[in-house]
């Protein structure tokens, strides 16, 4: 399960080429969720991911945000948070580790790495993962996860084990199937 800590966000993305996307990042409201319902458009929390055709957004709106949480526990209960959507050039996206720091800890039978952005600018995340080597697999995965602002940081847990020698890797995006592994150094 990918989490990031911070506040709820919609992120527009202008993809060169496409339809525009909303980046949803919405708080599990202290809920033990592993996905999320249907997300309708009518306090610092782990958030889940939901990607969603952009449709007449436009930055700077205020969108009334409705959605459950499914999964992992969740009791299936309604949300809703008024969010300001917030625009995010692509060319503006880091594609590379420069200011990204990582922890990973062994927590039961998985591995959970916290990935925090002390850099400048936003980057566009998607899996991350302690391997002693770079992974082989499409760092596309399931896609972008969250857009890490500075200061914040993204949590990444999934069955594993865990060695002081392991690496920390994310996949770094810049279109939503252009990404390339970055090797992030561990604190």
């Amino acid at each position: 399960m990918i989490a990031l800590f911070a506040a709820a966000h919609i992120y527009l993305f202008p993809w060169p080429g496409e339809p525009p996307k909303a980046l949803f990042l919405l708080p599990t409201e202290g809920e033990s969720a592993c996905g999320m319902g249907p997300v309708n458009f009518v306090q610092p929390d782990a958030l889940l991911p939901a990607w969603i055709d952009a449709g007449k957004v436009v930055p700077g709106a205020e969108i009334e945000v409705t959605w459950t949480l499914q999964g992992g526990g969740a009791k299936g209960t309604g949300h809703k948070a008024t969010l300001k959507a917030e625009a995010v050039a692509p060319d503006a996206l880091r594609s590379t580790a420069a200011g990204l720091s990582a922890k990973a800890a062994k927590v039961k039978n998985n591995v959970r790495v916290d990935v925090r952005n002390g850099g400048q600018g936003p980057i566009l995340l998607g899996d991350a993962v302690a391997a002693r080597n770079r992974p082989d697999d499409s760092c596309v995965g399931a896609g972008p996860q969250a857009l890490l602002q500075p200061g914040e940081t993204l949590v990444d847990t999934r069955p594993g084990l865990l060695s002081k020698s392991m690496k920390v890797y994310a996949a770094a995006f810049t279109a939503p199937k252009k990404c390339r592994w970055v090797e992030i150094q561990r604190r």
